[in-house]
């Protein structure tokens, strides 16, 4: 969500697309409520056409130009899990969910990140 406003803003040919290594029954929405009501206070609005968590598939890892799993901890063993030959090949970051750790803390580090990953994309 972030990243695709900040990527359209800049003029950047990037899109990102969110998907899940494992997913829950327990995801109400397409985006977490916190993570949209932190966004909406900053003025990016939450896409419309948002749509519910799907899985990772094989292909993915050879259509996909960089693949972020947001949270190491997390994925890493999923990973290892599901596509063992391809758990090298991503890149981790380190946030965790909102049931494991403060929204409000998460939100902003993850903020950051993004904007330093879209000034990276930019050379």
């Amino acid at each position: 969500m972030l990243f695709n406003h900040l990527a359209e803003k800049k003029g950047l040919a990037y899109t990102a697309f969110s998907k899940g290594l494992r997913l829950s029954k327990r995801n109400k929405g397409p985006v977490s409520i916190h993570t949209e009501t932190y966004f909406k206070n900053k003025g990016i609005e939450v896409i419309p056409t948002s749509r519910m968590p799907i899985p990772v598939t094989k292909q993915d890892f050879d259509f996909y130009n960089r693949i972020i799993a947001l949270d190491e901890k997390e994925h890493r063993d999923l990973m290892k899990q599901f596509f063992p030959d391809k758990e090298t090949e991503i890149e981790y970051w380190n946030f965790a969910d909102d049931y494991i750790e403060e929204p409000a803390t998460v939100l902003p580090r993850l903020e950051e990140k993004v904007y330093s990953l879209i000034e990276q994309l930019k050379k």
